[in-house]
């Protein structure tokens, strides 16, 4: 990434870190719903690292969102809303989606474009 878009990339690897923060989370507790479900401190952690991810995307340049529209921006935005205003309206079996389907997802991505944006630094 040239430096003007360094910000953007200190933020895409601060996502991915939470990312990996839930991944570990998982495979110590244990990947179920059941758990999530229960456990509050487990599901507050979570929930909590899911909120940071959504927080640090709104940072991120509107030139880098829209050379990577792949990845709905404008959801995780809302999300981050919805999580900050209105918690209490998140449903948990809604979150334990986005937490077990979309952030790996989300991660996958960024690793790309990561990897993509280096090695194009690499060969200017």
């Amino acid at each position: 990434m040239p430096d003007k878009n360094r910000a953007d990339k200190i933020i895409i690897q601060k996502v991915i870190g939470y990312c990996k923060d839930i991944e570990d989370s998982i495979n110590s507790f244990g990947i179920s719903y059941e758990l999530y479900s229960s456990v509050k401190i487990f599901r507050s952690g979570l929930d909590n690292f899911v909120f940071q991810i959504c927080e640090l995307t709104i940072r991120l340049s509107e030139e880098f969102k829209a050379q990577h529209d792949e990845i709905v921006w404008h959801k995780l935005r809302g999300l981050r809303n919805i999580h900050a205003h209105e918690y209490e309206k998140i449903k948990p079996n809604r979150m334990w989606n986005i937490i077990t389907e979309d952030i790996p997802k989300l991660k996958m991505q960024l690793e790309e474009i990561l990897s993509v944006e280096e090695t194009n630094d690499i060969e200017k």
